[in-house]
């Protein structure tokens, strides 16, 4: 698998970090244009998100309305590709920088540009919005010819589904937070309800190669004597635990944990960092 520029190694084990948003650091911007040159150039694992505008071009923008991340106001949904090429996206402290919105096309062009050795996620944004074909065919025309670079994942399986059957090769993934009764509070009350979530995150995407699961859940689901990253190896399919960033609450034990257990990857917006204060533990 490519995509592995930065790593933890604890003996002979090794978690891959990938940088969520494109960031390496956390004071970057989200989708950051000079982060992604240097992620490419270091053969990194990077995702981005994406969402849809008005006039179906596909945009690398987490949340559904533009007021945080641009200097626009409005549903992504609602707005056409060209307004959207006239803002400016937005820094951590919400000043304006002097780029617009990454679109998907041109982040791809980058890519096509760089050494094979990085790996993107796409991290579908699209809420219950459905899918025309001119969607579907930007889509496959951009993902396609480099398939096998791309995982796709969300939290709805069936887009991820029909998105990976567009780019054969690419690595289809699913987030199973949604499964849970409360996403916002996610909470596993007892041993039955940690087997029950983990039984269900692969009845419910069957063909999925990754699973994001958000730390929360897999230090509960130890707690209660079940192992959801060994479930998950157990059929055949591998982890990426999100978002663990220094400072985070029980970072050590968690990250002794997550390599006891054979985790895969973490998403994290500081990776740098992240392994910087690895070495100090380790």
């Amino acid at each position: 698998m490519t995509g592995s520029g930065i790593t933890l190694r604890h003996g002979d084990r090794a978690i891959r970090l990938k940088w969520h948003k494109l960031r390496r650091r956390p004071d970057r911007a989200p989708h950051d244009r000079g982060s992604l040159a240097i992620g490419l150039a270091r053969g990194a694992l990077m995702e981005v998100d994406l969402q849809l505008t008005d006039d179906d071009h596909w945009v690398c923008l987490h949340d559904a309305v533009l007021d945080a991340e641009t200097t626009g106001k409005g549903p992504v949904a609602g707005t056409p590709r060209r307004v959207i090429e006239g803002l400016r996206q937005r820094h951590q402290d919400g000043s304006p920088l002097d780029a617009p919105p990454l679109f998907f096309d041109e982040l791809i062009a980058q890519i096509e540009r760089s050494p094979a050795g990085s790996r993107l996620q796409l991290d579908l944004k699209l809420d219950g919005r459905g899918l025309n074909g001119l969607a579907r065919a930007r889509f496959g025309a951009l993902v396609a010819p480099l398939a096998d670079r791309v995982d796709i994942g969300a939290h709805d399986w069936q887009v991820v589904t029909e998105l990976s059957g567009l780019a054969p090769g690419s690595r289809p993934g699913f987030d199973p937070l949604e499964l849970l009764p409360d996403p916002e509070n996610p909470v596993l009350e007892d041993r039955a309800a940690a087997l029950a979530f983990a039984a269900a995150m692969m009845e419910t995407a069957p063909a999925a190669t990754m699973l994001y699961l958000y730390h929360g859940l897999i230090t509960q689901a130890a707690g209660l004597g079940v192992d959801l990253v060994g479930i998950a190896h157990a059929h055949g399919r591998e982890v990426d635990c999100w978002t663990i960033d220094p400072g985070l609450a029980g970072l050590e034990p968690l990250i002794r944990h997550l390599f006891a257990t054979g985790c895969d990857q973490l998403t994290t917006n500081a990776p740098e960092a992240l392994e910087a204060w690895w070495q100090t533990c380790s």
